[in-house]
């Protein structure tokens, strides 16, 4: 009986040091992510995701912001590198959504990916996929409304502009995402660049102009600060541009 009841204290004290592990290289992970502008730390993210995964293939949250960590490898890495790193984002997310697959981060992530992939696969896949990134943006949805800040409306959104009109696509639709996306996360400054882009499309120059002025003027939400950056870089660019115009 002694043995039975150390074999299992043993057991519990394995399970119990694996977790507080993972948490602590959790931790690590993300301090590594929030670094990601600076070179070489999107990798290192990466890697220690990977690593909590190997240790803990359970750890929910080490699998979704591995997909993410991919995500954003993808959005700066030479052209003909992109689709094998989106592959491997799809690849975490899907892990993610087997762990939990009643949480919103994975589907969300997944569908992200996929549009990714879609787009640096070809004009026939980004078609074929439509459909799988809707209904990973709807789930994530019914999970969670402001999932990600917002993030499955700014996707719907970026969906519906770009997606031809047997496809579901439509301005006006795209349009009322990006504003939902907005309602629920007002500092996004990647909506309103999405905003920027249709309203020029549609020739509305000073609508894109106030959309590009308050891209300027929003204070970042922390966890967004590389890609509020990148986005004020380039809403200060286009500001010029179309103020040289008038």
């Amino acid at each position: 009986m002694n043995r039975i009841f150390f074999a299992i204290c043993l057991m519990l004290y394995s399970v119990n040091t694996i977790a507080e592990n993972a948490g602590d290289l959790l931790a690590n992970a993300d301090a590594l992510y929030a670094q990601r502008e600076q070179s070489g730390y999107i990798q290192k993210a990466i890697d220690e995701y990977s690593r909590i995964l190997t240790i803990d293939p359970k750890l929910y949250d080490a699998a979704w912001k591995l997909s993410k960590a991919y995500w954003y490898l993808g959005n700066h890495s030479p052209k003909e590198e992109k689709e094998a790193i989106y592959q491997k984002g799809i690849d975490a997310a899907k892990q993610a959504v087997a762990i939990a697959p009643d949480r919103c981060e994975g589907h969300f992530w997944l569908g992200v990916n996929y549009a990714l992939y879609g787009e640096t696969h070809g004009m026939f896949k980004a078609l074929a996929l439509i459909d799988e990134i809707k209904d990973e943006m709807k789930k994530a949805m019914s999970i969670q409304e402001n999932c990600e800040c917002g993030g499955p409306q700014r996707v719907l959104g970026q969906l519906y502009a770009k997606a031809p009109w047997f496809k579901g696509g439509s301005k006006s639709k795209a349009i009322d995402s990006l504003n939902a996306s907005l309602k629920l996360c007002p500092n996004d400054t990647q909506s309103r660049m999405f905003l920027v882009d249709i309203y020029l499309d549609q020739g509305k120059k000073e609508l894109a102009m106030e959309q590009l002025n308050d891209v300027l003027a929003i204070e970042p939400d922390p966890g967004w600060i590389p890609e509020n950056k990148e986005n004020k870089m380039l809403a200060d660019k286009m500001l010029a541009q179309l103020q040289k115009k008038k």
